[in-house]
Formats: structure tokens, sequence, C-alpha cells
């Protein structure tokens, strides 16, 4: 008898002690993984000063040395072959020549000529001329517009709409008004003149600019993982529609809408005041008053930069496979004249893989593991798809990609997974598995996996190159706010009680995958059976049914 309870303790204590090593040192990491660091890489990644991290900009960059400065010193490992923690990826900027886009306006006799940067600005895509006689149409509605002829007109807007309009603020323009410039680019309008709210004059001469320009850079479609859409267009000549006017949008300040329209400044800001108190403006024609825009862009070629980093896997074998963990470092830039910071995105995901890489460095998983702060995502995920186009290592050997974008706001106790069980049940399950953590217990919400989901989702963010060459991916997202890419998006907004929850969810999946016996099985999606860049011409996972 006492012999038996002797083997039974021993067993027990050999069993329990057997168990200690991971439990302790998945614990460890988790441990180096604080709130206090979190928020001070945030505060200084998340800062105004960075004016939102455009791609490409002096500002990302300066980020980017950071991130890189601080991988060198703490000890993780350059991926590429180079022996260099950057990998410069190309893109192609298009950029607003200043001194040729202008609006000259004619009338009674006379000539004024407005500059691009002073009088008003855009987002222009596209260069060329648009030119018309000058209607005022107060919002746009149709009760304002109604039967009136716009065609060939300007169309002269204010940016604002009346209360009783169900209007969720966007902070874009274009996306502001998106129903009413489609109506009105339909009634045949040449474009639309915005005249930016009284809230926006008035910063219109702060020292930090109104209209301060940032171009943007895009890597342009060079990877068929860029593809988002797998329809054929149609070879019927019925089908296919007629070439589209040429349209633009411009927002322009009080000074020059008060000579469009013939009245004074304080006029403009009082059709402001008219609208909010949910009165309608009358619409008024100006056959005498002529305006021409003249947009000119220009193109050159630049280049931003990923961070790329690894940490070592500990078996002799399983380190030549990998998991990797993502997450943008860039920003929506300067957006509708106001700086974007950016701090939720995605300076959270940057911040979160330098606690992450703190932590794998305490304890290494079996697989090594690799670290990529992409650039670009803002852009159309310039820096991710680059990356596995040009992957460092074979894509065959990337067990998962952990995507993160956007980790500290909404719900503390809630999160998105957006397609974590769309190529392997075993990613999900990973997950799941590292949520039983007492001190995580997160409720997973899985709507934007639906790839019919009619904002899209599943196709924003950069695990979505992964997934085209067959490796599970996820993207672990706090969801949308009313902030979203706007200049709230700062870091006085964020939760880090939640941030640090999901930092620690995404390590401890990590280390699960990187500690199973071999790569995710790809069980979900019976013509996605391996991984590589063959599955680019698998087109079944990734278009509505």
């Amino acid at each position: 008898m006492k012999r038996t309870i002797f083997f039974t303790s021993c067993f027990c204590f050999v069993f329990l002690t057997c168990g200690l090593p991971l439990v302790h040192s998945q614990s460890k990491g988790v441990k180096t993984i604080t709130g206090q660091e979190l928020k001070y890489h945030l505060d200084f990644l998340g800062a105004r000063e960075f004016r939102g991290r455009e791609t490409p900009s002096h500002e990302l960059e300066i980020a980017t040395v950071y991130i890189g400065n601080w991988a060198s010193h703490n000890g993780l490992k350059p991926l590429l072959k180079d022996g260099s923690f950057y990998q410069e990826v190309p893109v192609t900027v298009t950029a607003v020549s200043v001194p040729n886009t202008r609006i000259r306006v004619t009338g009674k006799g006379s000539e004024t000529i407005y500059y691009f940067g002073k009088s008003f600005g855009g987002n222009f895509t596209t260069g060329g001329t648009y030119s018309g006689n000058i209607v005022f149409a107060g919002t746009g509605s149709d009760q304002e517009t109604g039967d009136h002829d716009l065609r060939n007109k300007i169309v002269v807007l204010i940016d604002d709409v009346s209360p009783s309009v169900n209007n969720k603020q966007s902070p874009y323009l274009t996306s502001r008004m998106s129903e009413r410039v489609t109506r009105l680019r339909e009634k045949g309008a040449s474009a639309i003149f915005s005249i930016v709210s009284p809230e926006k004059q008035q910063r219109i001469s702060s020292p930090s600019g109104f209209y301060d320009y940032i171009p943007t850079g895009r890597l342009g479609t060079k990877y068929d993982s860029q593809k988002t859409s797998f329809t054929n267009p149609s070879n019927d000549p019925s089908q296919q529609t007629r070439p589209q006017i040429p349209f633009t949008l411009a927002e322009i300040n009080h000074a020059m809408a008060a000579v469009l329209l013939g009245v004074t400044e304080t006029e403009i800001a009082g059709y402001f005041s008219t609208v909010r108190a949910g009165n309608q403006l009358s619409f008024r024609e100006y056959p005498e008053t002529f305006a021409k825009l003249d947009v000119e862009l220009e193109t050159y070629k630049a280049s931003s930069r990923n961070v790329i980093a690894v940490v070592e896997g500990s078996d002799p074998v399983l380190k030549n496979e990998y998991v990797v963990i993502c997450g943008h470092h860039d920003g929506r830039g300067i957006d509708d004249g106001e700086i974007i910071p950016a701090a939720d995105d995605n300076g959270t995901a940057a911040v979160a893989l330098l606690e992450i890489g703190q932590a794998l460095l305490t304890d290494r998983p079996k697989r090594s593991v690799i670290l990529a702060w992409v650039t670009g995502e803002e852009q159309g995920m310039n820096g991710s798809h680059y990356f596995i186009n040009n992957c460092p290592v074979p894509p065959e050997k990337i067990s998962a990609c952990l995507d993160m974008d956007m980790l500290g706001r909404n719900n503390p106790d809630s999160l998105f997974l957006v397609a974590s069980d769309l190529l392997s049940t075993e990613l999900d399950g990973a997950i799941k598995k590292a949520n039983r953590n007492p001190a995580l217990n997160i409720g997973f919400d899985y709507r934007y996996s639906n790839l019919t989901h009619p904002q899209r989702v599943y196709f924003r963010s950069d695990h979505y190159p992964f997934i085209r060459f067959g490796i599970p991916s996820v993207w672990f997202f706090c969801g949308f706010t009313d902030d979203y890419h706007t200049y709230r998006d700062a870091c006085e907004y964020i939760d880090y009680t939640k941030f640090l929850k999901v930092t620690k969810l995404v390590y401890l999946t990590a280390m699960e995958i990187g500690n199973m016996k071999s790569l995710l099985k790809l069980d979900v999606n019976p013509a996605v059976t391996s991984r590589g860049a063959h599955n680019l011409r698998e087109t079944s996972l990734f278009q509505a049914k």
C-alpha cells in the first residue's frame, strides 16, 4: 500500500514537472509584455509629430529606423540575405504639381487665379481640366438640386448636411459626400467645389497648415496576389458602360467661395448655420461666373521599407519552419486637411511586435518566428504583397501568418478574428487554446470572415497576401470606431487594458503554433491543399459565390 502511494506520488510529481516547462516558458514570456512598455513606444510612434506616417515620407522613415534599431539592439536577427533588417519596397509616387494646379475664375470682366495648397485642396488621383459655369446647390440634396440642368456645370456645395439626415460622418471628403457626389456626377456636373466647414476654415491659417499635402506612393498592380476581384469582364457590348465624363472634387476655402458666389465670408459661414438649424438653402445659378480647374500630376519612383527580423527556433529541425507575425507601421498621413496620428491604426501593431519580439527572445518556440513590420498597408498592402512575393524563406515553410491591425479600441473583452477559420481549423483552434489563459478569456466575433460582407473587411489587411499563397492566416482586429482614419485616432483614446490582452494573445498563439509537431493542416478548402504560389490561380476561396 505504501509502495503504491509512493509510486503514485512519484508519478504525479513526474507528470506535473514534465508539464511545467511549457507553462513556465510561456508565463515567463508573457510577463515581459507590459502595458507600460506598450504605452512608452506608442506615445512616440503615435505622436502627431509623425504627421500620420504616410507612405513614403520622412516621418515614416524615422519610424522605420526606430523599429530597426530596436530590433538590432535587443537581440533580434536579420533575415534578409544582405544581413539588413530593411527590405526595400519600390513604390510609384503620384503627386500634385503645385504650381500648375490652379483654379481660374472669370466673370464680369475680371479674372482671378487660385492656387492649390493656398485656396483649395483635394486628393486628386487623375489630372485633367474641369470647367463650367458656377451653380450653388446648398448641401447637394435632391430637394436643393431639383430638376436643374447640371451638365457641364461646376457645382458649389457646403460640406455639411441637415441634422435630419442620418449621415454617418466619414473622415474623407469623398466618402462624406459620396451619395451626393454620385447623384451630381450622374446629372452631368464636371466638378464639385466643396466649401470647408467653419471649423476647418479656422484651422487654415494655423501653423500646422490646413492644406498640408503629402504625396502617396503605391506598389502598383504588380503581383497576382493583389487581386481582390475575380469576375471576368463581359464581352457583350450591351453590358459595357459608356466612358465616364471627366469629373473631380476639390475643397475650397471661404474666401474663394465668397468670390464665386458674390457674397461675403460672413455670409458663407451663415450658410452652415442655416443648414445646421435644419433649413434648406436655395439653388442659384451664376451664368456670368466661369471656373476652370487645371490639375497636373507628376509621378516618380521612390521606395519605402519593411522591417524584417527573426527569432530562431529552438529545435534544430523545426527552426527551418516559420510563423510570421506582422503588422503595418504606416498610417494615413494627412487626409482632408488633418493629421491622422494613426495610433490604433496601426501604431498598436507596430508596438505589439516590439513587445512580442522581446517575449520570444525570453523563451523561443521550436519554430522560428519572423517579425514583419510592413509598409504601405494603407495604400494597398504594399509591404505585405512585396514580402510574400519576394519571400526570404520558402512560403511552403510558413505554418501561419498572424496579422495585427488595430488592437486598442472597443469592448475590452471582445475581438474580431478575420479569416482564422478559412484555411485551417487548427489555426482557429490554436487561437482558442491560447485564449484559455485565465488572464485573457476574450470573446471572438467572426462576422468579418464573411467574404460577401459589404465592407469587404476580409480583403483589407496584411493577412490577405499570405492567404493568397495558401498560408493559414488571421487578422486580429478590434473593430471600427467613429475615429477610424480621423484625427481622433490618437494615443489618448487607446484602451491599454485591451491592447495588453490582445498582444499577449498573439504571443501565446505564436508559441502554440510554433511548438506544434507539424505545420498547420490545410483542411477547410479542398482546392487549397498545399502552400505556395500555385494557389494564386485558385479563386474559389476568394470570390463571392
